[in-house]
């Protein structure tokens, strides 16, 4: 295994994405569903939407640590990426009755934090689309925090708007992965 502060690093990681570049695309088509979810049944209720926002924590979370236990990506930013996912749904499974501003705040937050991770690993793996990602998910996270007010309503709106962005980048990035992959100029 190749010395991860090696200028080699990078390419490895890539090629390990490379082979589960499926993955990417499960995540983001996940992530479209959300943001029609979101956009076309706003007021189907709080319970719906916490649980489909909890569902799509988790499945960001775990597919995050299941690569990250199968050695697949390695680093603690991996598994740190992983837990908080983890952690903000379990909080929207397990504090149903928490106030829309407490839900806002949260979301806001994990956005911020999980952005934050995910811009670190974009400058590591010189990687645009997953800077693009993260700085999206930081701006989304601030604007959360910092104008609570609007309600769930609006967090509904910019969740899926954020899902929306975030599933068309991930599309993208299993497209370009999945590309990699099949090209015989990078295995070996």
């Amino acid at each position: 295994m190749p010395n991860p502060l090696t200028p080699h690093a990078p390419v490895h990681l890539l090629r390990l994405a490379a082979r589960h570049w499926w993955l990417f695309a499960l995540r983001g088509v996940a992530a479209l569903l959300f943001a029609a979810l979101a956009v076309l049944m706003p007021q189907a209720g709080l319970a719906l939407m916490l649980g489909f926002l909890a569902a799509w924590l988790a499945l960001e979370g775990g597919a995050t640590l299941w690569k990250a236990a199968a050695g697949q990506v390695h680093g603690a930013w991996f598994w740190l990426d992983g837990l908080v996912s983890l952690a903000a749904a379990a909080f929207l499974l397990f504090a149903p009755a928490q106030s829309a501003l407490g839900l806002v705040v949260v979301t806001g937050a994990w956005s911020i934090a999980i952005g934050g991770i995910r811009l670190v690993l974009a400058f590591r793996l010189s990687s645009v689309l997953l800077g693009l990602l993260g700085a999206v998910t930081v701006f989304f996270g601030c604007w959360l925090v910092l104008n609570p007010e609007p309600g769930l309503l609006a967090l509904v709106w910019l969740v899926g708007l954020q899902a929306l962005v975030m599933g068309v980048v991930l599309l993208g990035l299993a497209w370009r992965l999945r590309r990699l992959r099949h090209d015989p100029r990078h295995h070996g």
